[in-house]
């Protein structure tokens, strides 16, 4: 059985390979990889990510409140691991206050 956490971990694992193909990052993306160390990603990259989950999922969700935690950490990173909790957690509130 697929879970919600399942069906995200995989669309947002295929959004990043699609998005890295273009730094030339070739190794396989899991939850342990980091979108700014491992990927390349830069501020930009992560606001067309945030706009792309967004827009697939049809739901508003604090990505600027994200990006601000992680850039107040020691080690500034944001794993595929912690993106995918980050969209569940957002898409499951959205879900309960419907």
């Amino acid at each position: 059985m697929t879970t919600a956490r399942d069906e995200i971990q995989t669309y947002l694992t295929t959004l990043l390979q699609e998005l890295a193909r273009d730094a030339a990052y070739t190794l396989d993306v899991d939850a342990d990889t980091g979108l700014f160390s491992d990927l390349g990603f830069e501020s930009l990259d992560a606001v067309v990510l945030g706009t792309a989950i967004q827009e697939h999922y049809e739901r508003t969700m604090p990505f600027a409140e994200l990006l601000a935690e992680v850039g107040q950490r020691k080690v500034r990173d944001l794993t595929v691991g912690e993106l995918v909790r980050f969209v569940e957690t957002h898409l499951s509130t959205a879900a309960q206050e419907a």
